[in-house]
């Protein structure tokens, strides 16, 4: 806008800024219609956005939930002797019983120290929680002639490997087996002082699938293989050197294999083992179950045969017909026997009738918060004096004033509106048609016990009528929920069935289809860069606004131009009157 004149001084007693103003009068309200409506579809894009929120929520957490077999036809297996083996079936199992005799579990490969282990030399700290390699390798005198060469070592020498042994999960001669040399070098052991903590963190960090632990309290080493069964072993190697070699950029000292045989050896790592009933069969001096400890192994000089140790298999007889596990935990016809002693059971297999009423009582909360939420929106009251308020009507007013205001003008945003509407029928037909899949006379809601409380379609449930239909038909409340409604041509093209299909499938489809056309109108959230119809109409309002607002500028330039030209006219007039007259000053 430009600098306009002082007015009044040529006594013409005209307000121009106020004739201006009311001149503006016009612009002005044609501008706050456009405003009005650009926040009042901004409000109803942020309404549409919270109910989408709340759909996609109830649809892709909730919904599809009750399409899972586990909520509509939750099973239960019993065991006669849970310390035995337990079991859980999922919703495919048969309810029927089933003969389990466990003849053997299945155990990990286990290694642990016999013995504490050797501590030759005693340089660590007494307080600490570990103790460095160093003093399990060599004795004091060793210890300080090994301490001296290496500060005469150069760094090429200092980053030779020092120690080296080899570690395998599987079988013996590593085929196809997770195999890690495990090395500490020079700079390792004396440079940076090395513990046994360093020993079990760098197997467990190798890659291959065995645990390690350092033990300070009992001062004991342990080696464990992550997985159980024969397979899934421990496996203990070291490689002779009768030079310094180097392998893959890797250089070994001579005296490397020397190093790893007497830290393995001063471990005294034995063999943890669980007595397995052929065991105890053979030897009576053995219980089968119970756990034992074998005699340390020994790494002797130029040997280079693993040490191996091996976990055991599970043998379980179901039915009949034996089986072999390498976890204590399998799964049989849809029932997952969790092993625990040898010994035989019996395991039920029934319908979970508790937790199925429980599932379907929630079903009917959920089915009605949304729908609830829905007529909330679909009803609400419109207060129609209440329009959006212009920055002008706001400057007038206190913050709780404009707040109070706001809650009415926004209140019945998406009152009546089509697409909420929509949906709303759409859950209410699909808990109200019957549903031709389902092959006994409860092919209804109604006939479960779950029947409309409200003309607004609020469900309540009858338990005992519920506990009726699932006596006569326990299959009832799974496929009048769950049934999916494909159904295939002669042609062999699949497509669904909306009268076959079950009442979750149904709900689930057509609110997608509900949410799809909410998101081509309002977007899925407030912004207004999608190319939703809602995001494109306040996006071109906000141009007109603009463009309008760059108009109002040009005609209130042009309004103090009109009054400046008259200011000036009057002015000139009047220094004439005064000429004539003969008014001018001295």
């Amino acid at each position: 806008m430009s600098t306009h004149g002082i007015y009044g001084l040529s006594g013409s007693g005209i307000d121009v800024e106020s004739m201006v103003k009311v001149g503006m009068m016009t612009k002005q309200s044609q501008y706050d219609k456009l405003y009005k409506k650009e926040v009042k579809n901004e409000w109803i894009k942020d309404a549409y956005s919270s109910v989408y929120s709340d759909l996609q929520t109830f649809n892709s957490s909730t919904m599809s939930s009750y399409k899972m077999s586990s909520k509509t036809n939750p099973m239960l297996a019993a065991s006669t002797t849970s310390t035995v083996a337990s079991a859980t079936a999922n919703a495919d199992a048969a309810s029927m019983s089933h003969s389990v005799t466990v003849t053997q579990l299945a155990s990990n490969a286990y290694m642990q120290s016999t013995e504490a282990v050797t501590r030759a030399a005693s340089t660590t700290d007494k307080t600490s929680t570990s103790i460095y390699l160093t003093d399990v390798l060599y004795n004091a005198t060793d210890l300080a002639t090994q301490k001296a060469a290496y500060t005469k070592m150069s760094d090429e020498e200092k980053s030779q490997v020092a120690l080296s042994f080899t570690i395998s999960d599987g079988d013996s001669d590593n085929t196809g087996t997770n195999k890690k040399n495990i090395n500490f070098t020079y700079a390792d052991l004396f440079g940076s002082n090395q513990t046994l903590n360093d020993l079990a963190s760098k197997i467990k960090n190798s890659g291959v699938n065995i645990a390690a632990q350092y033990d300070s309290t009992n001062n004991s080493f342990s080696l464990y293989n992550k997985d159980g069964g024969a397979s899934n072993q421990i496996n203990l190697s070291v490689t002779s050197y009768d030079a310094a070699t180097t392998t893959n950029g890797v250089t070994y000292s001579a005296s490397a294999d020397e190093a790893a045989r007497t830290l393995l050896n001063n471990l005294h790592l034995g063999a943890v083992h669980t007595v397995t009933a052929a065991e105890a069969a053979a030897d009576s001096s053995l219980t089968a179950g119970t756990t034992t400890l074998g005699q340390a192994a020994t790494f002797s000089a130029g040997d280079t045969t693993a040490v191996s140790v091996s976990g055991t298999d599970a043998k379980v007889t179901i039915d009949g017909k034996s089986y072999t596990s390498d976890s204590n935990k399998l799964s049989v016809a849809n029932v997952t026997y969790t092993l625990a002693s040898t010994g035989t059971t019996n395991v039920t297999v029934s319908q979970d009738t508790d937790t199925l009423i429980s599932n379907v009582k929630q079903f009917v909360t959920d089915y009605n918060k949304m729908l609830d939420e829905l007529n909330t929106k679909y009803n609400e009251t419109q207060y129609s004096t209440y329009d959006v308020l212009t920055k002008s009507q706001e400057s007038s007013m206190t913050a709780d004033q404009i707040t109070k205001w706001n809650e009415k003008a926004k209140s019945g945003l998406l009152y009546h509106d089509k697409n909420i509407g929509n949906i709303i029928s759409s859950m209410r037909e699909a808990i109200y048609t019957p549903v031709e899949s389902v092959d006994s006379d409860y092919n209804t809601m109604m006939s479960i016990g779950i029947t409309s409380s409200t003309d607004q379609g609020h469900l309540t449930l009858d338990e005992d009528k519920l506990k009726k239909a699932l006596a006569a038909d326990p299959d009832s409340v799974y496929q009048l929920f769950a049934s999916s409604g494909e159904v295939t041509d002669s042609a062999g093209k699949t497509t669904t069935n909306y009268d076959k299909e079950g009442v979750v499938n149904r709900i689930y489809d057509k609110v997608n289809t509900g949410m799809s056309v909410m998101k081509d109108y309002a977007g899925t959230s407030t912004s207004t860069s999608d190319d939703s119809t809602l995001g494109e109409l306040i996006r071109d309002l906000k141009t007109k606004m603009s463009d309008f607002k760059t108009q109002m500028d040009a005609y209130e330039d042009k309004l103090f131009d009109k009054y400046d030209a008259m200011e000036t006219a009057i002015q000139k007039l009047s220094a004439s009157m005064n000429y004539v007259t003969g008014s001018t000053s001295s």
